[in-house]
């Protein structure tokens, strides 16, 4: 028996599974546009959501967290360098210790 390999990566669903598609592909698209501009120093922060001008961030880093708060500044100013993001002016750093971001 042959196995069929389907191609996700244009699999649309309907309803509020495929509106969480959607953010999830646009958060993966503004990451790698973000990579290009983040400091190294917080190249493991991970953008998770973005509501009205507040752009919240994840890590498994604590360490991270500490910096970023004491460079909030240099953050701000990476996460303006893309286009779509010039309206930010908060910026929110939440742990995650349940699962590594990284390896």
């Amino acid at each position: 028996m042959s196995e069929k390999i389907t191609n996700l990566s244009k699999f649309i669903p309907k309803g509020e599974l495929g509106q969480l598609f959607q953010q999830a592909r646009a958060l993966n698209h503004l990451n790698e546009q973000l990579s290009e501009h983040l400091p190294e120093q917080f190249a493991l922060l991970s953008l998770c959501t973005i509501k009205d001008n507040t752009a919240t961030f994840v890590t498994d880093n604590q360490a991270i967290i500490f910096r970023a708060q004491k460079q909030n500044t240099v953050l701000l100013n990476a996460i303006k360098q893309v286009k779509s993001l010039t309206h930010i002016e908060k910026v929110v750093i939440k742990i995650d210790l349940k699962r590594p971001l990284h390896k």
